[in-house]
């Protein structure tokens, strides 16, 4: 079928069949338009300048309030080689301080100590916006990664971090530790002191009923004369903390409570309440029930509470 051909020019309308109706302006384009794509690419070229590094000085960056590692040196030489034959291979995580042109560490501690020991002036790092609570998890993740962090430095980590205002309950959701663990920590940490943890070092491998029996003896003694015993041995902290630990266990007098005769057992685990005493014993219970036991009683006592109220 042929296809009707439109005058390229339409005839003008004959005589009295004009309408009334006007033509329609123009649409023009929304007002905002432009400046909502102004604004979107601009947040755009925001996000992506957050996701750039940049090369900062070392010397506008400072330390983060929740600390962690005990001895940023410890193993920092196969890093300084690293850095000094192949270069940085990740960036550090920092972020603006407020009010100033000065910036906090978040992540790569260890990063920043190895770049400023081999006297340079710059390092790469990712700058980010972060509030305080995105920092401490950022923190923690990173702490979290590193298998090596042990007891002492968690402990630290939860100190300082409520010592900068956390709560207990931020504490618990950020770095995965229950409330009564963190009771329990705190109070080793505090009870031994900051000197006497920092002269040993982290110690890894011992774990808290270890820093538990010295934070007994440290009660006892003190902390500062706690401190002078501490054996002059350098090398390896946990060698350092046990020959602390032996040294003040074989000095400090310890004194025990007369144990009263023991019942006849009735059963694999037996129980004898004397005022506020319970005095708790096994016979054929698996080894390691009592440790078990030790352990949950915080716990134990955190749930009564609860059901009490």
């Amino acid at each position: 079928m042929a296809r009707k051909s439109r005058p390229v020019f339409p005839d003008p309308p004959k005589p009295g069949t004009e309408t009334a109706a006007t033509p329609k302006p123009m649409r023009r384009a929304p007002m905002f338009a432009k400046g909502a794509a102004s604004l979107e690419n601009a947040a755009k070229s925001a996000a992506a300048e957050e996701r750039m590094y940049r090369n900062l000085p070392v010397d506008l960056i400072d330390p983060s309030p929740i600390l962690d590692r005990i001895d940023v040196t410890e193993g920092l030489e196969d890093l300084k080689a690293s850095l000094a034959s192949e270069g940085q291979q990740i960036p550090i995580l920092v972020r603006p301080k407020p009010d100033s042109d000065r910036f906090e560490i978040v992540t790569g501690r260890r990063r920043l100590q190895a770049t400023r020991d081999l006297g340079r002036d710059t390092i790469q790092a990712f700058v980010r916006r972060m509030s305080d609570e995105d920092a401490f998890v950022a923190q923690g993740v990173e702490n979290n990664a590193r298998l090596e962090t042990s007891f002492i430095e968690r402990a630290r980590t939860i100190v300082t971090a409520l010592e900068a205002g956390f709560t207990q309950v931020q504490v618990e959701k950020f770095l995965g530790v229950d409330q009564s663990m963190i009771s329990r920590m705190k109070s080793i940490y505090s009870g031994i002191g900051e000197d006497l943890v920092l002269a040993i070092g982290p110690a890894r491998g011992t774990g808290r009923r270890k820093w538990e029996r010295l934070q007994k003896l440290v009660s006892t003694l003190g902390p500062q004369e706690a401190l002078a015993q501490m054996p002059d041995t350098p090398g390896d902290s946990s060698a350092r903390f046990d020959a602390l630990l032996g040294r003040l266990e074989g000095t400090t007098p310890v004194t025990r409570p007369k144990r009263a005769p023991s019942p006849p057992a009735e059963g694999p685990v037996t129980a004898t309440r004397r005022g506020k005493q319970l005095v708790i014993r096994t016979t054929t219970a698996p080894e390691g029930f009592l440790d078990y036991l030790q352990d949950r009683l915080q716990d134990l006592l955190d749930d009564y509470e609860k059901q009490a109220k």
